[in-house]
């Protein structure tokens, strides 16, 4: 049962605190103006964590913009790297050799410049699309060429796009020249190709380690890789990592 006189009691100390803040309003107003104190005590600290919290925030956003910056960066200089090799090769001291000999400029072979729209990561299968075909003058088995170095070669072609069966592909296989000699090689889904055989003969094939494997394309020397060995037996190694943005398709003129 509720005790009546501390009912009473508590009504009737309501009443004069109520009748105490109505007759003398500056008092009433210290406690409105002790907690709005209060709350801006409390908030400081607050306030402070907050501004230093967008502070850092905005310092690494801008980090990763530069970041993103540096990146694209290094790409296009790894692009002007490639392009420049490229022009090195064309125009070395055997483009004047060929003029003497043969009285005219030494032909540089056509090529288009094209971009990897599907299957980038290799995932699935060691082929790539690119997005150029038929209509840029791409046909099947052109060597797509980062600089100097082939990655792949066309597989299908349409209209618009094309298939790039990679280096790495099992389902790769290449004529190369080594040391004046050619051989047979073929993928095997992974970072280097194996021998088949001399193209003309079926002897065993002794080879010098880091022997470059090159493929004569229109007076140039496209390069797949290198000799290695495994095991006694000899390979030619490639590159782990594939470059897919600075890609071109050499083409017949």
């Amino acid at each position: 049962m509720i005790n009546n006189k501390k009912v009473i009691l508590t009504y009737i100390v309501c009443f004069f605190l109520f009748l105490t803040l109505y007759i003398f309003p500056n008092f009433s107003n210290q406690p409105r103006l002790f907690v709005f104190q209060l709350k801006d005590n409390l908030e400081k600290p607050f306030n402070y964590l907050g501004l230093k919290f967008k502070d850092s925030f905005n310092l690494l956003k801008s980090n990763n913009e530069l970041l993103f910056q540096i990146d694209n960066l290094k790409k296009e200089n790894e692009f002007l790297k490639n392009i420049n090799n490229y022009l090195q090769l064309l125009t070395s001291k055997y483009n004047d050799q060929y003029k003497v000999f043969h009285n005219s400029p030494l032909p540089i072979p056509s090529s288009v410049g094209v971009s990897v729209i599907g299957d980038r990561n290799l995932f699935h299968s060691n082929d790539f699309i690119i997005n150029k075909g038929s209509k840029s003058g791409i046909e099947i088995s052109d060597y797509v060429v980062d600089g100097i170095d082939i990655l792949g070669r066309v597989k299908s072609v349409s209209k618009q796009t094309s298939l790039v069966v990679t280096i790495k592909s099992i389902d790769y296989a290449d004529e190369v020249l080594i040391d004046n000699e050619l051989y047979i090689v073929t993928g095997t889904n992974d970072n280097y190709l194996s021998f088949l055989r001399k193209k003309d003969s079926m002897k065993k094939i002794q080879l010098k380690l880091g022997e470059k494997a090159i493929v004569k394309k229109d007076n140039v020397n496209l390069v797949l890789g290198r000799v290695s060995y495994i095991k006694d037996q000899p390979i030619v190694n490639t590159k782990k990592n594939f470059n897919l943005d600075n890609l071109r398709v050499i083409t017949n003129d």
